[in-house]
């Protein structure tokens, strides 16, 4: 049997095949005490003789209001006094609902990074468990190809005039194309980048059965030992930007040589596509012929070079052709080659493009120095939620943030309740 390469597709096709909806399963509210568990483990450092709202109230608050379509902190307040009486089933609220700048300073003093790390394994933990309940283990699926790449929440920039200017958040994120969920982030300062800020997060992670891709900016030899040590494989995107480097490599593919590597086992392969503007077509081919490069040993288990040519019929005949270039830790083996250059792009399409379409994070004009992060922290908490439910209701994030916000107590419930492990489980038996 062929490998899987989702798991959230396999979790997706599992749900519609046993007809489990927000419709069809029981009421289960296991997953909000779980995460209230986890609200309650951030450190609080405020002074307890001016602290009226518990820090994990807040937390709730802000993660129940932003699922029901509250972007910004003044409809988190007026979604929690709305909401008053069903929030008290799960919060102690001992001085009821607070202001907007109340919630506003809380989330943005508060330090997320613990709190996002265990909610992301615990909702990659419930997905593991569901699809181990259905006979389907790790040993099922292809390796994870985790997207490397940068952020700017335009909305967060403020223009230097009487005072100081405020740059854009720019945010390094790690996605996993298999969970679709961010993995993890880096926000990067003021007179940095993202090359250290890769490092830094990837030094930390455990990359098994991974594939790490990242463009030009972050294809550095410090980044692939770091990726090497954390136990997972690379596939780099090469630019013009290390001009020696780049031209090395587009040399070395010549006609002669791509023809050479097309008769290889596997060492080509191709995909054909129709887009809006005619029929893409992408050819890819991969060798492990690197003993030519002079740098070899100064990059952590080069093993292999990719190109990928892509052509554009356009629907006026015209054709368009670009080469794209690639060093890498992996075989010789085209399709998984054609998996990890194309998967790059998930992080594009189902986080960056997903937090603004469905969260408006470009709009977003929270400024970085206060609450900025830690709403886009919350935002991608509540992003990877609805891309486990989202099948469940054949409709679109938005569309299900804004059925919530019309009835929200009849309707929340059902909707964590797809997040049961237990309760799914019972569904399936059935």
């Amino acid at each position: 049997m062929p490998k899987k390469s989702s798991k959230l597709s396999e979790l997706a096709t599992l749900f519609t095949e046993n007809n489990i909806t927000a419709e069809t399963i029981e009421l289960n509210d296991d997953f909000i005490f779980e995460l209230k568990k986890r609200a309650s483990a951030i450190k609080d450092y405020r002074n307890e003789s001016y602290t009226r709202h518990l820090l994990s109230d807040v937390v709730m608050i802000t993660f129940f209001a932003v699922l029901a379509d509250a972007d910004d902190w003044a409809k988190i307040e007026i979604f929690a006094k709305q909401k008053e009486k069903w929030l008290r089933k799960y919060l102690e609220l001992p001085y009821g609902i607070p202001t907007d700048d109340t919630i506003r300073l809380i989330i943005s003093n508060i330090d997320s990074t613990h709190f996002y790390s265990l909610t992301v394994q615990l909702l990659m933990d419930i997905m593991n468990r569901m699809l181990a309940n259905a006979g389907i283990t790790q040993n099922d699926f292809l390796p994870d190809i985790i997207s490397v790449d940068g952020k700017e929440s335009r909305g967060s920039k403020r223009e230097k005039t009487d005072k100081e200017g405020v740059r854009a958040l720019q945010t390094l994120n790690v996605f996993s194309n298999s969970y679709r969920i961010c993995l993890a982030q880096k926000f990067i300062e003021e007179k940095t980048n993202e090359i250290p800020a890769a490092q830094e997060v990837l030094k930390i992670m455990d990359l098994k059965n991974s594939i790490v891709t990242a463009d030009a900016m972050n294809c550095q030899k410090d980044t692939a030992s770091v990726i090497v040590k954390s136990k997972g494989d690379y596939v780099l995107a090469i630019k013009g930007n290390q001009k020696l480097f780049y031209a090395e490599v587009k040399d070395y593919f010549t006609s002669e040589k791509i023809e050479l590597i097309k008769r290889q086992p596997k060492g080509y392969c191709r995909t054909v596509d129709k887009e809006h503007s005619g029929i893409a077509t992408r050819e890819y081919f991969i060798t492990e012929d690197v003993d030519w490069f002079s740098e070899k040993n100064k990059w952590k288990n080069l093993k292999s070079f990719g190109m990928v040519r892509n052509t554009l019929v356009k629907k006026n005949g015209e054709i368009i052709t670009e080469n794209r270039y690639y060093i890498g830790s992996i075989g010789a083996d085209a399709e998984l080659f054609e998996r990890a250059a194309r998967g790059h792009w998930g992080v594009e399409n189902n986080l960056h493009w997903m937090m603004d379409f469905v969260f408006h994070d470009d709009k977003n004009t929270t400024m970085a120095n206060t609450g900025a992060k830690n709403m886009q922290i919350m935002k991608k908490i509540v992003l990877a939620v609805l891309g486990i439910v989202k099948e469940s209701y054949k409709m679109s994030m938005p569309k299900i943030r804004y059925m919530l916000s019309l009835s929200y107590e009849t309707e929340i419930e059902k909707l964590l309740s797809l997040l049961s492990v237990d309760t799914v489980r019972q569904a399936l038996n059935k």
